[in-house]
């Protein structure tokens, strides 16, 4: 059997059309693999650490995909997320007397709006990419909290710093 002297070039073309098919490929499939959900404990919740502190029990208006929400950042960061809760459903006159705003995600009946207490810039920092990791759309980011919330009547993918109109000092959205 006679080979062509340019035989050699049209395997060596194969062969290296195989792999870089096949390289790419392995890179779509890593590329398409979804980030691991955490684990979600199916143990209660005491709703009462969102309870308005002039109405005991208004924590159990709280969104029940928040709350969903807020276990996912609790075993995703190890943090305690539920007994860092600083402000969840809030009564008008409370959400007055804090200074909230009269459309507040917090209120009563609304109640999709938590803050966490944040204990350091670090643990801030790691919420709110956490919280956007989780799947939160509405992050604001104070010194000392950041603010969580699931209202969809609002815009979405948006950060923001306080007193309002503060730009956010760590936005997960840019």
């Amino acid at each position: 059997m006679v080979k062509s002297n340019n035989q050699h070039i049209y395997v060596g073309l194969g062969t290296l059309s195989v792999l870089l098919i096949g390289a790419f490929l392995v890179y779509k499939k890593q590329k398409s693999k979804k980030k691991p959900v955490a684990i979600v404990s199916q143990e209660s919740i005491d709703l009462s650490a969102f309870d308005s502190p002039d109405l005991p029990g208004s924590g159990n208006c709280m969104d029940r995909h928040l709350i969903f929400m807020l276990q996912q950042l609790e075993a995703l960061t190890g943090y305690p997320i539920f007994s860092w809760i600083n402000s969840g459903a809030r009564s008008p006159s409370h959400n007055r007397k804090v200074g909230g705003v009269s459309n507040s995600s917090h209120k009563m009946p609304t109640c999709k709006a938590v803050d966490i207490k944040a204990y350091s810039t670090s643990i801030r920092n790691n919420l709110v990419q956490a919280a956007r990791d989780v799947g939160f759309k509405r992050i604001g980011v104070g010194r000392t909290f950041v603010h969580l919330d699931t209202d969809d009547l609002k815009s979405q993918y948006v950060a923001w710093g306080y007193p309002s109109g503060v730009p956010a000092e760590v936005n997960p959205f840019v």
